[in-house]
C-alpha cells in the first residue's frame, strides 16, 4: 500500500455503504406505495361490484313492484358493503334512480341513472366518488 493512501478505504466503504442503504430504502418505499395503490386498486373494484349488483337488483325491485308504484327505496346488504337506492318515476317512460355503494373499507361510490320503462334499459349514467 502507498503511504498517501493510507486512511481512504475505510471513507469510501462508509460512503458506498450509505448509498447502498440509500437505494434500500428508496426501494422499499416504491414497494410500500405500489402496494397502497394496488390496495386501493381493489377497493374501488369492490365498490364498483357492489354497483353492478346494485344496478340489476334495482332493476328487479322496480320490475317486481306494483305498477301503479311512482317510488321505491331501500337497501341492499352484499358481502363486500351495502347499497342505498331510492328511485321515482320521472316520466310515463324512464325512472330515475339514485345509488349509494359503501364498501365494507368505506368507500363511497354514488351514481344517478335513468332507465326506459317497462323495458328497464339503461339511458343515461352519471357517477361521483367520494
Amino acid at each position: 500500500m502507498k503511504r498517501n493512501e493510507k486512511g481512504v478505504i475505510f471513507p469510501m466503504t462508509v460512503m458506498f455503504s450509505l448509498l447502498f442503504c440509500l437505494a434500500v430504502f428508496h426501494a422499499l418505499e416504491l414497494y410500500e406505495t405500489e402496494m397502497q395503490l394496488a390496495d386501493y386498486v381493489r377497493q374501488s373494484s369492490d365498490v364498483d361490484s357492489l354497483m353492478q349488483m346494485a344496478v340489476v337488483d334495482v332493476k328487479a325491485q322496480i320490475a317486481a313492484s306494483a305498477r301503479g308504484k311512482q317510488s321505491g327505496k331501500g337497501t341492499f346488504t352484499y358481502p363486500n358493503g351495502t347499497v342505498q337506492y331510492d328511485w321515482k318515476q320521472g316520466t310515463q317512460n324512464d325512472i330515475k334512480v339514485t345509488l349509494i355503494a359503501i364498501s365494507s373499507e368505506g368507500i363511497q361510490y354514488s351514481a344517478q341513472f335513468t332507465i326506459s320503462f317497462p323495458s328497464l334499459e339503461l339511458i343515461e349514467w352519471k357517477e361521483t366518488y367520494s
